[in-house]
């Protein structure tokens, strides 16, 4: 029992994710050697952004982006994302029912729990490899159905639902996989966090550009204001005995504001057109 329990706490630098960057399986095995720890782990971040991104593969993107946006609002803690969560559900206007909800559901707990194994691979040196790949058998026990299908191609494509949940489970074995962040407010995507303060944008790109919008819209909101508060203390000056002009032309004539930002601030309640007074 203690051997066996000593395996499961391998590091996670002895378990090697081999990932080819321009597969269209990502979940196989490719012979990679003598790549680094980090640079493995760089292209498994890379393999699931890409996936997080995808224009032409919108099912495997949005089942992913399902998993991590629920692994990133948890903390990211996977303990509570996997939890089941305990619930009040009004059944009529007397009583309420105690339900359990699961985050996740079970059958795609066991994939993430069972679909992958690891391979034990010599090498040519004195230490073996732990290769993961994916058990197809075991995805389609779990999910009752099929997993692999062919495409127009006649090439074997691995249907979006498991990859993406295969793909979660090689994010979260991978070090450094809290650098995963997104989506960008401003272009939706995901990224690779480049430094711990960065939690927002993708890029300073993206960033500067999000700020110049914010700015914008605010300079054109205080400027609205402004011309709000000048027409309503010109309102007041407007006597209708002392000139032959309505309230709208006579207040544009002394503020330079235009007559249609007027009619529009009184359209939306901005502005009260003054009373005549008999």
């Amino acid at each position: 029992m203690s051997i066996l329990f000593d395996c499961l706490l391998l590091p996670i630098r002895a378990i090697y994710i081999l990932v080819k960057r321009d597969a269209q399986l990502p979940l196989e095995i490719y012979g990679i050697h003598g790549v680094a720890p980090f640079e493995q782990s760089r292209a498994v971040l890379e393999t699931v952004c890409n996936a997080l991104n995808s224009d032409s593969r919108a099912e495997l993107k949005n089942h992913l982006r399902a998993l991590v946006r629920r692994w990133l609002d948890s903390g990211p803690n996977l303990e509570q994302m996997l939890q089941d969560a305990s619930i009040l559900v009004a059944t009529n206007q007397d009583s309420v029912e105690l339900l359990s909800r699961s985050t996740l559901p079970q059958n795609e707990r066991k994939v993430l729990t069972f679909g992958m194994r690891a391979v034990w691979t010599p090498t040519s040196g004195a230490q073996a490899r732990l290769v993961l790949m994916s058990d197809y058998e075991m995805l389609e026990t779990l999910l009752g159905e099929p997993v692999r299908q062919k495409g127009p191609n006649g090439k074997e494509t691995v249907m979006p639902k498991a990859e993406a949940l295969m793909l979660f489970y090689l994010l979260t074995v991978t070090p450094g996989c809290e650098k995963i962040a997104g989506p960008c407010p401003r272009c939706d995507r995901y990224y690779i966090k480049k430094r711990a303060s960065q939690k927002v944008y993708c890029s300073r790109r993206c960033g500067n550009a999000a700020t110049a919008v914010a700015r914008t819209h605010e300079r054109i909101a205080s400027e609205r204001r402004d011309k709000l508060a000048r027409a309503k203390a010109a309102m007041k000056k407007w006597k209708p005995t002392a000139t032959q002009q309505d309230w709208k032309h006579w207040v544009a004539m002394k503020t330079g504001i235009d007559p249609r930002f007027l009619t529009r601030a009184v359209t939306k309640g901005d502005l009260v057109p003054p009373r005549k007074k008999r």
